[in-house]
């Protein structure tokens, strides 16, 4: 079990990996839907949400894990996803799912600057969620020009 300054800061930390798990939780959910609505409209697309889900599924491992690592137990909230069907509508709500977690997981580091291995692993979910967002916006992009032909 990994050592904490106090037992309001272990609480603290286990309530922040909770809210990463869910939300990881959701960003699973709504990718896994936008790969089922974009196959057989646009495969490299339908793909690009398949590789973000099986990345985003990994994030709710490393943090279930963390918090079952605190001596805590993974609760689970209600997840909100969007479930549009256009491809346009998918994507810009995708870039927003990533730019929310972004910066929510840039504020935690501040936080979580005494804990090595909470903060290492956070580090690489930011990695993982910065290519999302730019594979995501490349593709809007790339719509957005098709549209103006």
């Amino acid at each position: 079990m990994m050592k904490f300054n106090s037992e309001a800061d272990r609480d603290k930390i286990i309530s922040l990996l909770e809210q990463n798990m869910n939300d990881e939780f959701a960003a699973t959910l709504q990718y896994v839907c936008h790969r089922i609505s974009a196959q057989g409209r646009n495969q490299t697309l339908a793909e690009a949400f398949k590789s973000a889900a099986l990345d985003e599924m990994a994030h709710i491992l490393f943090f279930s894990d963390l918090i079952t690592k605190m001596g805590g137990v993974p609760r689970f909230s209600d997840w909100s996803i969007d479930k549009s069907d256009d491809i346009k509508t998918m994507i810009e709500q995708d870039i927003r799912l990533e730019t929310s977690a972004i910066d929510r997981y840039t504020r935690q580091l501040d936080e979580l600057a005494a804990y090595p291995e909470i903060y290492s692993i956070i580090e690489n979910v930011i990695i993982d969620e910065k290519d999302h967002m730019d594979i995501f916006s490349d593709y809007l992009s790339k719509i957005m020009s098709n549209r103006a032909d």
